[in-house]
């Protein structure tokens, strides 16, 4: 792909007026810059991180709304005894 400065300054200009603060820093940074190839590699590394911390925090969610079954048990015993039938489904909330 054809390497385009106004492209890329008007893409950086659209994501930092949203608030995207690493866009910013580019624009701020771009003479700076002297081979194209180092702004891509900072752009990637950056991209891999914002998936690495959704992929952690979507784990970390997915813990969260997880239950053993000893617990499971336990909240089922506690339902039963306030009226719910046996087969009635626990929601999670």
């Amino acid at each position: 792909m054809p390497r385009d400065r106004e492209q890329a300054v008007h893409w950086f200009t659209l994501s930092a007026a949203q608030g995207n603060e690493y866009a910013q820093f580019f624009l701020d940074h771009m003479d700076e810059f002297h081979d194209p190839s180092l702004l891509l590699s900072a752009t990637r590394l950056l991209s891999s991180l914002a998936k690495l911390f959704e992929d952690q925090q979507q784990k970390q969610t997915a813990q969260a709304d997880h239950i053993d079954r000893k617990r499971m048990r336990e909240l089922r015993q506690k339902m039963q005894a306030q009226g719910h039938a046996r087969d009635e489904q626990i929601q999670n909330y």
